[in-house]
């Protein structure tokens, strides 16, 4: 029997997998949008499934179409790769765009220190930045919508490859003109306030865990998607936060925040890089990761357990 399938039609399920549509894979692939319209419509027969069902202007991937992406992305891969083998990475050459996955924080103090090395070595590279959402970073390297991770809590499976970089103490943060509350308050004094929050997808979870540890009381008034704004929240409230000292410390230079310690021990983080464990090498891959690593990597940072 005869298979009928091409090489063709899984780069198109690929391509429409990754970005729900036909008109942006078509886009991607140089292909006319009818072209990959007739190799889907090829699919969905070949599978018995329909793979992709329209809903809010958007293609949702059928269950059987999540089983089949990093199968069949994987293939792809594998493929590419052995017909790459003997071209030699050439970072001042490539053109690729690099997929990074870092929280606000990550954005503001480690992009730049990783753009600026990028700018020298690999010139012409692209870099695309998302942001942070824990529950799902794993899954965006197992994927192949993310390249590389970094951030501080640890990401589990054997699939992942973890390199520290740095550890992240966390300080208070308060208006500078706070009428309660001063460099060194205690826990009393902290309990008796209100809060300011972030939420746990930004994956700055360390304060958190140790209020929770600990039996700390803590009113929270105020929950944030992100360390950005916390400044301009703080300025207009009475509330506490808390933030990364670094961050925290840059504000305070501004004149946008104040800083107290917090009156609780709370262990450092481990600021870690993650990359997807391969197979195959990855020449653009290793080099990045060699490319961040020394840009953000602080050898006093443990090695994971």
């Amino acid at each position: 029997m005869a298979h009928n399938y091409d090489l063709g039609m899984l780069r198109v399920f690929v391509a429409v997998y990754r970005t729900r549509s036909v008109t942006a894979a078509a886009e991607s692939l140089f292909l006319t949008q009818p072209t990959v319209s007739y190799a889907l419509g090829k699919l969905r027969k070949r599978f018995g499934d329909e793979l992709f069902v329209r809903r809010h202007q958007q293609l949702v991937p059928t269950r059987l179409a999540d089983e089949l992406y990093p199968r069949l992305r994987e293939i792809i891969e594998r493929l590419d790769a052995v017909m790459e083998a003997t071209d030699a990475f050439d970072p001042t050459a490539t053109g690729r765009t690099f997929r990074l996955v870092l929280s606000d924080v990550g954005v503001t103090g480690l992009l730049p220190k990783i753009l600026a090395a990028l700018s020298v070595r690999a010139p012409r590279a692209s870099v695309d930045v998302v942001p942070l959402a824990l529950s799902h970073a794993a899954e965006a390297l197992r994927l192949g919508d993310a390249d590389a991770v970094v951030c501080t809590p640890v990401l589990d499976g054997p699939d992942m490859v973890r390199t520290p970089l740095f550890t992240q103490p966390y300080i208070g943060v308060r208006r500078p003109d706070h009428p309660r509350i001063g460099s060194t308050p205690s826990l009393e004094a902290f309990e008796a306030e209100r809060h300011v929050a972030v939420a746990v997808e930004t994956g700055h979870t360390a304060v958190d865990l140790r209020i929770r540890e600990l039996g700390i009381r803590r009113d929270v008034a105020i929950r944030l998607p992100s360390f950005t704004g916390i400044a301009g929240v703080l300025a207009t409230t009475t509330c506490l936060g808390f933030a990364p000292r670094v961050y925290a410390e840059r504000s305070a230079r501004l004149g946008e925040l104040g800083l107290y310690e917090l009156p609780f021990e709370v262990p450092e983080s481990v600021v870690s890089l993650y990359t997807i464990r391969r197979d195959l090498p990855s020449p653009e891959i290793d080099w990045l990761r060699d490319l961040v690593v020394e840009t953000l990597g602080d050898r006093t940072a443990p090695d994971p357990a």
